[in-house]
């Protein structure tokens, strides 16, 4: 049967003891000279490991209440302080928690916050946080912080420019870099960084590119360019063309082609049942008239003829 207040004895001989007691010579466990004392020997009268909560050569002394899950160091009594205070020597051998001042969350000392109640900021927490700053939270060091909307700046002492766009209706409130002031997007009608530039009034809706200026449109669809400044080709169809290119955006007028709808139909072309010669490449769809050959029939008998005697020219004046 194995001895009291032994915690492993798989041969009826004790070979550890619970917490609290050591194994004596005669395999006897001996409960330690402190009830805190944890782990023991019998060699020695100190403490090896305390209890929680207790520390020193005989466990005697009590951790700080402040001290965090009430654990302390064996030694000096050091620990992890609970939020709102912080570690300080009481003597050479001793250390307990203290108080952080008013409005710390955490601090080093008692002249130095590391983290400050929400909305303020400074060495003791003293300084308010701009009313601007987004969710009433700043940078310790300098009162630095993300902006609400409608602000920039290292406080948020800028206001955005009234031309950057809104992010909601319901805020009205514009909408740009906290830091540099660029704006996210401009209001209807101007562009830039900064959204103080208006929007060439050609543009359709007075709506152009936040930051090159370029017209997003065109009136009636019938003017393209940067500024719409030019007409569309009066060979498109309706005279309607894309803005950014000016190539036509509903086709061609009839027996015209390319992009712009700059090239005829050869009149070599074969007529045909719908009065449609040629496709958007140009090549005849009936064929050629009589004396024409080709894609776009543009090769005629004169052109042949002439490619002929060139050719026999040059077979009599070949050197020998």
């Amino acid at each position: 049967m194995c001895v009291p207040n032994c915690e492993s004895c798989p041969v009826d001989v004790c070979l550890n003891c619970k917490p609290g007691f050591f194994l004596s010579e005669d395999l006897q466990c001996v409960q330690c000279e402190s009830q805190s004392c944890k782990r023991c020997n019998a060699s020695d009268p100190y403490c090896e490991e305390c209890f929680d909560g207790y520390w020193g050569t005989f466990c005697s002394e009590r951790c700080d209440y402040r001290c965090s899950n009430g654990i302390c160091n064996l030694l000096d009594g050091a620990c992890s302080c609970q939020v709102g205070f912080y570690l300080e020597f009481r003597d050479i051998n001793k250390r307990g928690c203290r108080r952080c001042p008013f409005r710390c969350q955490t601090c080093q000392n008692d002249t130095r916050c590391e983290t400050c109640a929400a909305g303020l900021w400074g060495e003791l927490c003293l300084r308010a946080c701009s009313s601007r700053c987004l969710n009433n939270t700043c940078h310790i060091e300098d009162g630095a912080c993300e902006c609400k909307e409608g602000y920039f700046g290292q406080a948020c002492s800028h206001e955005c420019s009234h031309t950057c766009a809104s992010s909601s209706v319901e805020t009205n409130k514009t909408q740009c870099n906290s830091i540099t002031g660029e704006c996210s997007n401009c209001k209807t009608g101007y562009f830039g960084r900064f959204c103080n530039s208006t929007c060439n009034s050609s543009c359709l809706a007075g709506e152009c590119k936040q930051m090159s200026g370029h017209c997003l449109a065109c009136p009636l669809n019938e003017t393209y360019g940067n500024a719409c400044e030019h007409r569309c080709s009066n060979s498109c169809d309706q005279n309607k063309c894309y803005a950014e290119d000016g190539n036509c955006s509903l086709g061609c007028i009839l027996n015209h082609y390319g992009p712009q709808c700059e090239f005829s139909c050869s009149t070599n072309c074969k007529p045909t049942a719908n009065w449609v010669v040629c496709d958007a490449n140009g090549a005849c769809l009936g064929g050629c008239v009589d004396g024409y050959s080709g894609d776009k029939c543009l090769t005629g008998k004169l052109k042949r003829l002439y490619r002929y005697t060139r050719s026999i020219i040059n077979g009599f004046l070949r050197p020998s």
